[in-house]
C-alpha cells in the first residue's frame, strides 16, 4: 500500500512535469509565430513604403517629362542669326547674374548674364516662379560637376550626366547645353559662336557664375 502511494506520487509529479513542459513548448511556439508575424507586418509595411516612395518618383519624373516636352514645343526654333559676342576668359570669370522673366503667357524662365551683361545662356519654360528658381538651383548644383562632351568631334567621348554638351547649330555655329544629372535639359546657349574656344568661355562663365545673385525683372507691359 505504502508503495501503491508513492508511486502514485511519482506519476502525478511526472504529470504535472509533462504538462509544464507542454505548456512552455506551446508558449515557445506562440511566441515564435508572434515574432514571425511581426516580422511579416514589417517586410509588408517595407514594401509598401518602397512602392509608395517609387510612385511618388514614377509621378515626379513623369511631371518633369511633360514640363520638359511642353518648354521643348515652345521652344523658338533655331535660325541663321548673327553669332554672339566671342568670350573671352577674362570675362567668362567676371561676375554675372541670373535674371528672372516672366512671358507674356504667365510662365516663367531665367538666363544667365556673364559680367559683360551678354545673356549667355536661357532655360526652358517653367509653370511657376518656384519651379524656376528651382530650376537656378539646378544649374549651381550641376554646373561645377559637369564634365563636356564635344559632338563636333569625330569621335565622341559620351560623358556622363551632368554635362555640357557642345554641339553645331543649323548655321554650322558652335553652341551648348547643360544636361542635369536626371538627363533633362536645363539650360541652353542662346546663340551660336564662331569660335569652339568662345563657346567654351560661355561654358566657364556659366560655371562661373554657378552661385551668382538672382534679380526678377519686372514685367513688361
Amino acid at each position: 500500500m505504502f508503495l501503491f502511494g508513492r508511486r502514485k506520487k511519482r506519476l502525478e509529479r511526472e504529470r504535472l512535469a509533462a504538462e509544464q513542459a507542454a505548456a512552455a513548448e506551446q508558449a515557445r511556439i506562440a511566441e515564435e509565430m508572434k515574432k514571425a508575424e511581426e516580422m511579416r507586418q514589417a517586410e509588408l509595411a517595407q514594401k509598401a513604403e518602397a512602392a509608395r516612395k517609387a510612385a511618388e518618383i514614377a509621378a515626379a519624373e513623369e511631371a518633369a517629362a511633360a514640363e520638359q516636352a511642353e518648354a521643348a514645343e515652345q521652344a523658338p526654333a533655331e535660325v541663321a542669326e548673327a553669332p554672339a559676342e566671342e568670350i573671352s576668359e577674362e570675362v567668362a570669370k567676371a561676375n554675372g547674374k541670373f535674371e528672372i522673366k516672366r512671358a507674356s503667357d504667365g510662365r516663367y524662365m531665367f538666363n544667365v548674364r556673364a559680367g559683360n551683361t551678354q545673356v549667355i545662356a536661357s532655360s526652358q519654360m517653367y509653370s511657376s516662379m518656384a519651379s524656376c528658381k528651382n530650376g537656378i538651383a539646378s544649374v549651381g548644383v550641376n554646373a561645377p560637376l559637369a564634365a563636356i562632351e564635344d559632338q563636333t568631334l569625330q569621335t565622341i567621348n559620351v560623358e556622363k550626366c551632368p554635362k555640357f554638351q557642345i554641339y553645331f547649330d543649323k548655321a554650322g555655329q558652335y553652341r551648348f547645353n547643360l544636361i542635369a544629372k536626371n538627363g533633362n535639359n536645363i539650360l541652353s546657349c542662346t546663340q551660336g559662336y564662331r569660335q569652339k574656344s568662345s563657346c567654351k568661355n560661355g561654358i566657364k562663365s556659366v560655371i562661373a557664375n554657378a552661385s551668382a545673385p538672382t534679380e526678377i525683372l519686372k514685367t513688361e507691359k
